[in-house]
């Protein structure tokens, strides 16, 4: 009795008292900038977003095991499917009108998705039951409109995430700044925005690092240390993969002698494994033999083969990679738009660093000894080395030269661990910063991140308000230039693409060429014809030596400040005799509705793979007064 009743009030503890200035701005945060994100992302714009919310419809219908009854038993409402952003042939601003268009559609407005219905989310339920029951009540039961259950359980998934993280900065007991300004970077709030895994698996992680440290700044390991261990590492587990090299961490912190029973560090060390045999290897054989489609080249096996095979031979390539690599996580970590379509505004990347650096110098609560220094580091390494292999053999074929798969995003977990490791270093005594400088760049960083986003998804040629560069169209959801080449260009081959800009301004054409197997000596003729006003915007001939050997070669132009909704006819053909001219990258299939291609007048199934260019944003208002 007595013992439940302090369990109880430890518990209670947490939600009274002063609240750390730390807290309130991670809170704050969350709330403004998460909510934001929540309704400017459009549907299905954060990364994996159309199969989470495919598991999230799953489980509302009580079917916690992925796969099992979608599409056998349980199709797919698609009004989701018709609003989706990744269902776009061509990637593009969302449309004014959406929300009148979509706002009062039902779940069963547009009826089902019947086949080829699959989820790869098979990660544990947990992570996705707060969405799932927002889905059950609002959609399933009081069927208010798609859209709105939709933004519900958004907004479900981001309150899980705030308080978990809420969480770790009031039981953390140094580097609380440390923790909210990465709880609340601009790559954590874009995955607790969307209907994703990552915003409640996310979450976890921070409040087991947090957990973690609190406990292991106790000096004596009791009864009730104990279990908040063992729990712990009950909830660390409930997350996706990526977050089991974290339960390293506490054996790391923690030495055997501060247990005050003998055994009750090896009965921690027998529980952890034993809820990761259950929760992770358990459930992932019962999750993983129901996911239908592996990616394409992989086999988990071999390449565990290969790396034990080859030991010598796999960690060249890894060293590689993190040599190659690293930069590009880094800068992805710190800020980037779903599947990257888009690109963040350069500011919010100094700035967020910066918030980053003057966190490290507010005045700390507690010290930290050099075991623990050591443990985070170590605990980095390992987490850090972990995600990267764990892709390495799920993601790419046995023995592959490069990493494929990796994004910034997957690093949210780790990066915690590196900068508490540089907390409380001795350099950082001697400079106190005041708490206003980490509030001051992180909030503007974020406020940046925001106007970005809703320029880029709300705005045609919004991203050239903080960009100089031209505004380059359409962009393509599938970027694979290099699958498919047309025959070459030659006397007996002459290729014509329409083609429809959705901008005034246009400046630039370029097109995706490949002339490696080109004849040097012989030239090609590209020829750009306004069909409304039957004149050439350009006739450009260039000997083959000069062209790309697959990359874009652009075709320059006086601005046609009328040129939106025209129809244009580019050729490209040789000039002159010749057989062997260069290839120009086709799509699979045809992507491009504005426009049609033709080979010697026949029309293709296919779209070349262009670009227009355009003057947009601030430079064409100051180049004509008008935006």
């Amino acid at each position: 009795m007595e013992h439940g009743l302090k369990t109880r009030t430890r518990v209670s503890s947490l939600f009274k008292g002063k609240f750390h200035k730390a807290e309130i701005y991670l809170v704050a945060a969350l709330l403004v900038f998460g909510l934001s994100a929540c309704f400017l992302l459009p549907v299905g714009g954060g990364y994996d977003e159309e199969t989470h919310l495919m598991r999230v419809w799953e489980m509302s219908a009580l079917e916690f095991i992925p796969n099992d009854a979608l599409s056998r038993e349980m199709p797919f409402p698609a009004v989701y499917w018709e609003m989706s952003y990744r269902r776009q042939t061509l990637v593009r601003p969302v449309e004014p009108d959406f929300w009148e268009k979509y706002g009062g559609l039902s779940l069963d407005s547009l009826d089902y998705v019947y086949q080829g219905v699959e989820t790869r989310s098979v990660y544990s339920p947990p992570l996705l039951l707060p969405q799932a029951i927002v889905m059950r009540y609002l959609g399933r039961s009081l069927q208010l409109p798609a859209l709105t259950v939709f933004y519900a359980v958004r907004i479900a998934g981001l309150l899980s995430y705030l308080l978990l993280a809420w969480l770790a900065v009031r039981l953390i007991p140094f580097g609380k700044w440390i923790v909210a300004l990465l709880a609340a970077s601009p790559v954590a709030i874009l995955q607790a925005s969307t209907v994703s895994a990552d915003a409640i698996s996310n979450g976890i992680a921070f409040l087991f690092i947090a957990g973690s440290l609190a406990v292991a700044n106790r000096k004596q390991m009791g009864r009730r240390e104990w279990i908040a261990l063992a729990l712990l590492f009950f909830i660390l587990f409930l997350g996706k993969l990526n977050l089991a090299p974290l339960a390293i961490l506490p054996f790391l912190l923690i030495r055997p002698s501060q247990f005050t029973s003998r055994s009750a560090y090896a009965a921690l060390l027998a529980t952890a494994a034993a809820l990761f045999l259950v929760e992770v290897l358990g459930w992932n054989v019962i999750a993983y033999s129901r996911l239908r489609t592996s990616p394409e080249g992989s086999h988990p096996a071999g390449q565990v083969a290969f790396i034990l095979s080859q030991p010598l031979e796999f960690l060249s390539i890894l060293a590689r990679n993190l040599w190659t690599g690293s930069p590009g996580y880094l800068r992805d970590w710190l800020a980037i738009y779903g599947f990257n379509y888009w690109p963040v505004p350069t500011l919010v990347y100094p700035l967020y660093a910066l918030a980053l650096i003057a966190s490290l110098f507010v005045k700390e609560d507690s010290a930290m000894d050099g075991r623990t220094r050591r443990g985070l580091l170590i605990a980095f390494a390992a987490a850090y080395l972990a995600t990267i292999v764990s892709l390495y053999v799920t993601f790419n074929p046995p023995g592959a030269e490069t990493i494929a798969g990796i994004q910034g995003r997957y690093f949210v977990t780790v990066m915690p661990l590196l900068f508490l490791a540089l907390a409380c270093l001795p350099l950082f005594k001697r400079i106190h910063a005041s708490a206003f400088l980490p509030t001051l760049f992180g909030g503007t960083a974020l406020l940046l991140y925001l106007a970005g986003m809703y320029l880029s998804y709300r705005v045609p040629c919004g991203s050239q308000y903080y960009r100089a560069d031209l505004c380059y169209q359409p962009i393509y959801k599938n970027w694979a230039p290099d699958d498919l080449y047309s025959p070459p260009v030659s006397d007996q081959l002459t290729i014509q693409q329409e083609i429809v800009p959705e901008c005034n301004g246009m400046t630039e054409l370029r097109v995706w060429v490949n002339a490696r197997e080109a004849d040097p000596n012989a030239f090609t003729q590209f020829i750009l014809k306004d069909v409304q006003q039957d004149r050439e915007a350009i006739r450009f001939s260039v000997s083959n030596s000069d062209l790309p050997s697959g990359a874009w070669f652009p075709l320059d132009f006086e601005p046609d400040w009328s040129s939106n909704g025209k129809l244009y006819l580019l050729t490209i053909r040789a000039d002159g005799a010749g057989r062997n001219g260069p290839r120009i990258a086709y799509s699979l299939r045809q992507e491009y509705p504005p426009g049609k291609l033709y080979e010697n007048g026949e029309p293709l199934n296919r779209d070349a793979i262009f670009q227009t260019g355009c003057i947009a944003g601030w430079n064409k208002i100051r180049m004509t007064g008008s935006p």
